[in-house]
This record gives C-alpha cells, sequence and structure tokens, in this order.
C-alpha cells in the first residue's frame, strides 16, 4: 500500500510539474556552467535552493540521458542539507645527505569518502539542455517555502528544531539579498 501510494505521488508529480526545455547546442544557460551541488537561488520570484546535473556519455538513450542528469541534480540539492564525510591525509617526506650525494623521498596520499541519505518533498526539474557533445544537464529548484513545509512534516525533529531551522533559512536568504543589494550599490 505504501509503495502504492509513493507511485502515484511520483507519478503525480512528474505529470504535473513544469516543462524541460531542450535545446541542443548553443550557448549554454548560466546554471549548466556551475559546479555540480546545490546553491541558494531566485527563479520565478521564490527563493530556494538549486542544483545542477550532469552526464556525458549516454549517447544512444535519451531518456537516460534525462533521468541520470535529473537525479544528480537531486543529489545535489541532498548534499546541501546532509553529508557525512571522511577524510584521510597521510604525508611523508625524507631527506638525506652524505657529503656530495642527496637523497629526497616524497609520498603524499589522501583518501576522501563522502555519503548522503535523505528525502527531499518538493524537488522540481525546472530546465534539461544538452549541449553539442551530448552532455546533459538538469535543474533542479527546491523552493524555501516547500522546504520549510517539508520541515513541518519531520517527525523526528522538536517543534522548537523546526522553528530555529526555519529562522536560520529565512535569515540566510536575508543576508544574501542585503549582500547582493551592496553589490549593485557599487
Amino acid at each position: 500500500m505504501r509503495v502504492s501510494l509513493l507511485l502515484v505521488s511520483v507519478m503525480f508529480v512528474v505529470s504535473c510539474g513544469p516543462k524541460t526545455h531542450e535545446l541542443k547546442g548553443g550557448r549554454a544557460p548560466a546554471w549548466a556552467n556551475r559546479a555540480p551541488g546545490g546553491w541558494k537561488c531566485d527563479l520565478d520570484g521564490k527563493s530556494g535552493f538549486c542544483s545542477m546535473g550532469m552526464v556525458s556519455g549516454v549517447r544512444h538513450d535519451a531518456a537516460m540521458r534525462r533521468t541520470a542528469a535529473a537525479e544528480r541534480a537531486r543529489a545535489g540539492l541532498q548534499r546541501l542539507f546532509d553529508t557525512y564525510s571522511a577524510s584521510l591525509f597521510r604525508s611523508y617526506q625524507a631527506a638525506t645527505t652524505e657529503f656530495r650525494d642527496a637523497s629526497e623521498e616524497q609520498h603524499v596520499e589522501q583518501a576522501l569518502k563522502t555519503f548522503s541519505a535523505g528525502h527531499l518533498s518538493g524537488v522540481e526539474m525546472r530546465d534539461y539542455w544538452e549541449n553539442d557533445s551530448g552532455d546533459a544537464f538538469a535543474l533542479a529548484f527546491l523552493s524555501l517555502d516547500d522546504f520549510k513545509a517539508a520541515l513541518d512534516k519531520m517527525g523526528e525533529l522538536s517543534a522548537k528544531a523546526r522553528e530555529v531551522i526555519k529562522a536560520n533559512a529565512d535569515k540566510m536568504f536575508q543576508e544574501l539579498r542585503e549582500e547582493e543589494a551592496k553589490q549593485e550599490v557599487k
């Protein structure tokens, strides 16, 4: 029953979602030149979070290209809110000098592992673009209002924690607008 309800919900969101604009080649939209992951943005007068997903190398299956780019954009949004990261860095250096002969060695290693999992409601695919090489780009958007509404539905958070998170989200966007206004004045 739960899976059926989820499937119906997904089908409804997909069928009622905004139409994508497929452009083949030409000049890339500005969002397609952003680094993968998420950022604060304003779309159609709504404040929220955007993420760009990209896939390359899928030449003969347009549906797979679109889906892969869209899922990577959704994953970028999730990484904005919750990511576990573990890092290991090791470095070794040695220098030996014996009269005229010198020996130096160095070894540097870095390992990084990240993991992100969570549930985001209200994510919309807002745009899609392909370049002439067949690389696909998708733009995902989560409005600040939808984000705050999803927080209200989270049972694991206390009411106080939800209010603090919502207030901080509003404050973050207000600070961003003030900083942008300062830049426009200069």
